[in-house]
């Protein structure tokens, strides 16, 4: 690596140097793809020097771009946060090279007569399954790690962002079916989509007016066999810059959620069935000061189409910087009703303390005022972990009463006529590196999760037992067994169970192949009793990718249910895409989603055309049909979006 630097960029060269440089793999040509399946050379800068949060810039050996935010060392990684930067690159005859221009304005640091930055690279050589860092390189480390990055040292007199306003204009049509009305509008619109106005080098107000998300990423369909709604991530631009600072809650397990968020952004503009309510603007005011990292926002929604009275959203964010890798912070959120004046109020104050490298001590609580709630209206979680290479153990307990919903966050388990719930986990897991042929580890895992309910009741048990095997080529085999209980006091609608107690055997079986090849896959299987019945459930994604201009990625689930006094039966799940990129600017995107257990299918046609960077022309149709008696169009549109951004 060298760098470079002048007034407004940072310059990085790097050689990574290849034995056999037919066997780089570079596939992904569009812009803000993970590039799992690639060679890659990144780097994280801590701008901030607060050995906590950095910005993740990631290339391929086709150039094509990746990044990142990164807060409470790795904790939160937001892979939508976007911006201006460039990079060329192309494979050698000693392997492959690339330049990397990244301008100060993309960026928040801290100015001053010596400025210095902590820094880090990393490197994939992916047909050896190989990593390579230049600091911290030992099996416990991270590159998310910030604290453990070197340092840069020598930038001086450099000049950063001022102010960027990046106005859109939309245009097109749309036709709506309800209750066998149609209803056909033409769309043409106009706005900011995110003016940026930095107040400090390390404090930036955003402002957005009359905003359109319209080539946001469609949601992937889901197929929902609990009593509990499942959680659906944020694709919205403007929520994205500062992502990390609002997050407060409890992180789910695996495939499961969060179990607790006090802020979810998804509320705000959205229906709980997922359609979209007009914002008048709203205001985002993100950063550090001082020890503080500070998150402020205030949104208005405008009255949407099903006649709901617009609302007005806020939320205050704060947390100190405490030791080295420790934090202690608050939130307060707000949602109010326009027509009527009923509000929400939360309030919390969370901790998290990191010691001995691998040991972390974290816990929050919180406070929820809501319309007709007296009492009854906290929650409190803690939890110890111990995370390493080679051992895992956590503790941890929640405790949320009943009446607490807060109006701007989202509780998992959350179900009509609930009484709170109090949840225990205990488990551990023991990650050997046995030395054979072909094996790079072995993990074997075990915990139990304990619910009940806030009158001491049994609700809901899991216990579970597992093993993997990581194999040197990029292979991970898993087998998995879980007893569970589950107690039913009212009746579960979406599979017509009675009440009562159930309790059952399952053993999972997962097979992921190695993303370093033109054709992988990742499969898993459930079999085992269901409730009172049995279940088979297989969830199979394919990835291909025969060029980098092309890939395709199909994904299915099947579940298949017998339960008695029932006739058995199968739901269905596709989430697929087809990419086509003509080159790093003109970018294709075809998305079919389906989902069974709501009898409806869409379809979602991108045409995004990237003519400066972070600059777009985009051209999205959009339709959705349900099938079955009574079937037919939900909605369909044609929409064209162009954003031309005015640095300052």
């Amino acid at each position: 690596m060298r760098l470079l630097f002048d007034a407004r960029n940072l310059y990085i060269a790097v050689l990574c140097h290849d034995s056999n440089p037919s066997g780089i793999r570079a596939t992904e040509l569009r812009r803000d793809q993970t590039l799992e399946s690639d060679d890659v050379f990144e780097l994280i800068l801590d701008t901030l020097h607060d050995h906590r949060s950095a910005y993740l810039f990631r290339i391929n050996p086709l150039g094509t771009l990746h990044d990142a935010t990164i807060t409470n060392e790795g904790q939160v990684v937001n892979t939508n946060w976007s911006e201006k930067w460039s990079a060329a690159a192309r494979i050698t005859e000693q392997g492959w090279s690339a330049e990397i221009q990244i301008p100060f304005k993309t960026i928040r640091f801290t100015a001053g007569e010596e400025i210095v930055w902590g820094i880090n690279f990393h490197r994939t050589i992916k047909r050896k399954n190989e990593d390579v860092f230049w600091t911290a390189h030992n099996r416990n480390y991270k590159f998310e790690e910030v604290s453990r990055s070197g340092h840069l040292q020598g930038l001086s007199e450099i000049q950063g962002f001022t102010m960027r306003v990046k106005p859109f204009f939309t245009t097109g049509a749309s036709k709506t079916v309800e209750d066998g009305v149609e209803d056909t509008e033409h769309l043409t619109d106009a706005g900011i989509e995110d003016a940026k106005f930095m107040l400090t080098p390390r404090l930036a107000l955003d402002l957005t007016v009359n905003p359109d998300f319209a080539q946001a990423d469609v949601d992937e369909a889901q197929v929902n066999l609990s009593r509990f709604d499942r959680f659906f991530p944020e694709q919205r631009e403007f929520f994205q810059e500062g992502s990390g600072i609002f997050e407060f809650g409890i992180p789910g397990e695996f495939f499961r959620g969060p179990e607790l968020l006090l802020f979810n952004s998804r509320r705000i503009g959205l229906s709980d069935n997922r359609r979209e309510i007009p914002i008048y603007g709203g205001l985002k005011l993100t950063g550090k000061q001082g020890p503080f990292d500070i998150g402020l926002l205030n949104m208005q929604t405008r009255r949407s189409n099903n006649d709901l009275a617009g609302q007005n959203f806020s939320v205050a964010r704060v947390k100190m910087n405490v030791l080295s890798r420790s934090y202690l912070g608050g939130i307060f959120t707000r949602s109010t009703a326009g027509a009527t004046g009923s509000f929400n109020r939360t309030a919390g104050t969370d901790a998290s303390f990191t010691f001995l490298e691998n040991l972390n001590i974290a816990g929050l609580l919180a406070w929820n005022d809501a319309p007709l709630a007296a009492d009854d209206e906290w929650s409190g979680h803690a939890k110890v972990e111990w995370d390493s290479d080679r051992f895992n153990f956590k503790v941890a307990q929640t405790n949320i009463q009943e009446n607490f919903l807060p109006g701007l966050g989202f509780v998992q388990r959350a179900e009509e006529g609930w009484k709170g719930i109090q949840h225990s986990t205990l488990g551990g897991a023991y990650r050997p590196r046995p030395g054979i042929p072909l094996v790079r580890q072995f993990e074997f895992a075990a915990f139990v999760d304990y619910f009940a309910n806030q009158e001491g009741l049994l609700d809901t048990r899991e216990w579970e037992a597992g093993w993997t095997t990581e194999f040197e080529s990029g292979e991970e085999f898993a087998v998995e067994y879980s007893r569970n209980f589950e107690r039913l006091l009212r009746p579960n609608r979406r599979l017509g169970l009675r009440p009562g107690d159930y309790a059952w055997h399952e053993v999972r079986i997962a097979l992921d192949t190695f993303r370093g090849r033109p054709l992988s896959a990742s499969t898993m299987m459930f079999v085992g009793e269901f409730y009172n019945g049995t279940a088979t459930r297989v969830d199979v994604s394919l990835e291909f990718r025969p060029s980098p201009n092309l890939s395709l990625e199909p994904g299915i689930s099947l579940n298949r249910i017998s339960l008695p006094g029932a006739p058995s039966f199968t739901t269905k799940e596709s989430n697929a895409q087809v990419n086509y990129s003509f080159s790093q600017k003109w970018l294709t995107r075809t998305t079919f989603v389906l989902n069974s257990q709501d009898k409806e299918y869409g379809l979602n046609v991108r045409l995004n055309y990237i003519f400066r960077p972070e600059d777009d022309l985009f051209i999205v149709y959009n339709e959705t049909r349900t099938y079955g008696d009574g079937g037919g169009l939900v909605n369909r549109a044609l929409i064209a979006k162009m954003t031309y951004s005015f640095d300052f």
